[in-house]
C-alpha cells in the first residue's frame, strides 16, 4: 500500500520519513482494493498554551474510508496511537466485511435466489473540525455523496468513528443524515421543503 505523507507545520525529515513509513508496513492487510492513503502530521496550539502534535491515517478503499487520529504533545506518540487506531480499524473493516459476505451467502441458501449487495465506490464522508472559541464557520469541507441503504450508511459512520454520517438515501431519493444518539441507538434526519 502506498501511502501520501503530507506534513503540516512540522518539518519531515528523512529520520521521521523514514519512522512513519517502517510503522506503517507493520499494519495488517486490509484484503480490499485501497484508492487512496494518506497520513497528515500537524501541529497545534493548545490554549493552555504549548504545542500538540495531530496524526491522521486515512484509508479509502472500493467500499469504505478508514480514519484513525490521534493527539500528543510528543509527535512520536501521536503517530503511534494514529497507527494503532489504524489497526484496530482495519480490523474492525475485515470483520464487518466477513459477517457481510456470510449474511449475503445465508440469504441466498435460504430463499434460493442471489442476494444483491450494493456498494459505494470510493466513499468520502464527512471530517469536520469544530473551533470551540469562535461562532464563525472555520473550515468548509466538500464531498462526494454516494448512495447507499441506511444499514451501509451506519457501517460507514461506525468504521469512520464519528457521531453522524451524511448520505444518499434512494429509498426516499434525497439527502439524510445519520447519527448516534445518547442512548446507543441511531436517529435519521430526512429533511422536507417547506
Amino acid at each position: 500500500m502506498e501511502v501520501r505523507l503530507r506534513t503540516l507545520d512540522v518539518p519531515l525529515t528523512p529520520a521521521l520519513e523514514q519512522y512513519i513509513r517502517a510503522k506503517i508496513a507493520k499494519l495488517d492487510r486490509i484484503h480490499a482494493r485501497v484508492a487512496d492513503a494518506r497520513f497528515e502530521l500537524r501541529s497545534e496550539r493548545q490554549r493552555s498554551g504549548g504545542e500538540q502534535f495531530v496524526a491522521q491515517f486515512t484509508i479509502t478503499t472500493s467500499s469504505a474510508i478508514l480514519r484513525a487520529e490521534h493527539r500528543n504533545r510528543d509527535i512520536h506518540l501521536a503517530i503511534d496511537g494514529a497507527i494503532d487506531h489504524m489497526t484496530g480499524q482495519i480490523k474492525r473493516f475485515r470483520k464487518k466485511q466477513i459477517l457481510s459476505r456470510r449474511r449475503s451467502r445465508a440469504t441466498t441458501q435460504a430463499d434460493g435466489t442471489a442476494a444483491i449487495e450494493a456498494t459505494a465506490e470510493d466513499l468520502s464522508g464527512p471530517e469536520m473540525e469544530e473551533d470551540e472559541l469562535s461562532p464563525s464557520v472555520v473550515r468548509r469541507k466538500r464531498f462526494t455523496v454516494y448512495p447507499m441503504s441506511e444499514e451501509e450508511a451506519i457501517e460507514q459512520m461506525e468504521l469512520l468513528g464519528h457521531d453522524f454520517f451524511v448520505f444518499f438515501n434512494p429509498a426516499d431519493d434525497q439527502i439524510n443524515v445519520l447519527y448516534r444518539r445518547k442512548d446507543g441507538r441511531y436517529g435519521l434526519i430526512q429533511p422536507v421543503l417547506g
